[in-house]
Parts: C-alpha cells; sequence; structure tokens
C-alpha cells in the first residue's frame, strides 16, 4: 500500500495569479492563427466581480466537500494529452479572459495544475488562509483528506474552476507556533498545487504537525 502524501493546495480566490513559464513543446502556430482570426463578439471575458464565484468555491468546500481549481474554464479537463490541453487552454484563454496565452505560458501551467492527477485517495492537503467561516482568512488554514481523485466538473454558470476533488474530514487550525505559521508556507508551495518533498527545507514541521495534530501518519 502507498503511503499517504502531503500537498499544499491554493484555492484560486480570484487574486492575480503567477506566471509559470513552461518550454512550448511543439508548434502551435495554427491555433494561433485561429485565435487572431476569432470575431470580437466571439469574445465573452467572465464577469469574475459578480458571478459569486467566491461563495460558490466556499460552499462547494464546506457543504460539498468539493475541493475546486481555477483555470478550469471550457474543455480543460486535465485527463487529456498535454498538447490537446495547451491548445485548448490557449483558445478558451482568449475566449474567456481575452488574454493572449503564449505556449510557454500554457505549458507553465499546466505543469503546476497537472499535479492535480498526481494526488491519490487518502493524500493530505493543506489549505492557507482558508476557514469554515471565511473563504479568505489570513489567521488560519484548512486541513482534509481527499476521498476521490481529480475529475472535471465544468460549471457551466461560472464558467470556471471545473477542476475538482473530492476531501473529507475537513479541520481548520489558528496560524501559531503550535501549530503552522503563515511563513511555512512560502517558497515552494507559492502555486496552487505543490507535494511536500522530504528534501524541502520544512517538510518535517509539516509531516510531523500532520502527524501529531490531524493523527495522520505519512
Amino acid at each position: 500500500m502507498n503511503k499517504q502524501k502531503l500537498f499544499v493546495f491554493r484555492i484560486s480566490k480570484g487574486n492575480k495569479p503567477g506566471n509559470p513559464i513552461g518550454r512550448c513543446p511543439l508548434d502551435y502556430s495554427k491555433i494561433k492563427k485561429v485565435i487572431n482570426n476569432l470575431d470580437q463578439n466571439d469574445i465573452i471575458p467572465i464577469d469574475y466581480d459578480n458571478n459569486g464565484h467566491l461563495v460558490f468555491i466556499f460552499n462547494e468546500l464546506w457543504k460539498n466537500k468539493t475541493l475546486r481549481q481555477g483555470w478550469g474554464i471550457k474543455d480543460l479537463d486535465l485527463n487529456q494529452t498535454m498538447n490537446q490541453w495547451i491548445e485548448k487552454y490557449m483558445y478558451s484563454g482568449k475566449i474567456f479572459w481575452d488574454t493572449d496565452i503564449s505556449c510557454d505560458e500554457a505549458k507553465g501551467r499546466w505543469n503546476i495544475l497537472r499535479r492535480i492527477t498526481m494526488i491519490n485517495k487518502g493524500d493530505i492537503l493543506l489549505i492557507p488562509k482558508t476557514s469554515s467561516s471565511k473563504l479568505n482568512d489570513y489567521f488560519k488554514f484548512t486541513v482534509c483528506q481527499v476521498e476521490n481523485e481529480y475529475y472535471f466538473d465544468y460549471p457551466t454558470q461560472l464558467q470556471d474552476f471545473g477542476h475538482c476533488l473530492r476531501v473529507k474530514n475537513l479541520k481548520e487550525y489558528k496560524y501559531g507556533h503550535n501549530t503552522l505559521n503563515r511563513s511555512d508556507f512560502g517558497t515552494p508551495y507559492i502555486w496552487a498545487v505543490t507535494e511536500v518533498r522530504n528534501y524541502h527545507s520544512r517538510f518535517d514541521r509539516l509531516k510531523d504537525f500532520v502527524q501529531s495534530e490531524y493523527s495522520v501518519s505519512l
């Protein structure tokens, strides 16, 4: 039986994201031509300021036990080939975000989000700055366990946040010396999903916390 793994999972909440850059694997000049030929009427950016996505993400987590991640717009199921995903990310990004996405940028985002598919049933997730009372809580963090592995569920009204994990045993903790500090979630845990590896400087601290306070052996 494989041992449970530990991940830091940062929920996309509408804050300005990082911009991971990868190395473009193929020539995507054809899809760029398709994008350049889009009519302005084809481009309908998502209205994040007024679509209620924060309430939706919060309720999905705490009421439905579904942890959702952003960059999950139309046709971006991660269970497709990398080349297909990159092409669709570039295309849908223009339609839903009115953003010109390079292949290198798309590959960088793929590299990060693809990690969600490597999360298995039983793995432990540390979710910074989130609690049962606030999606954006700068005084608490949440720990949960994966019940079912990655699936894509596109919410047509919101048009984003289609990347999903079913979770259980949600518990919240206050930041502090007896638990974990905000700084424990700094580099290298700044991306949407990062596995806590044994060569990381805070590996033992995060692992010991989960084993002693969340009572799961890693």
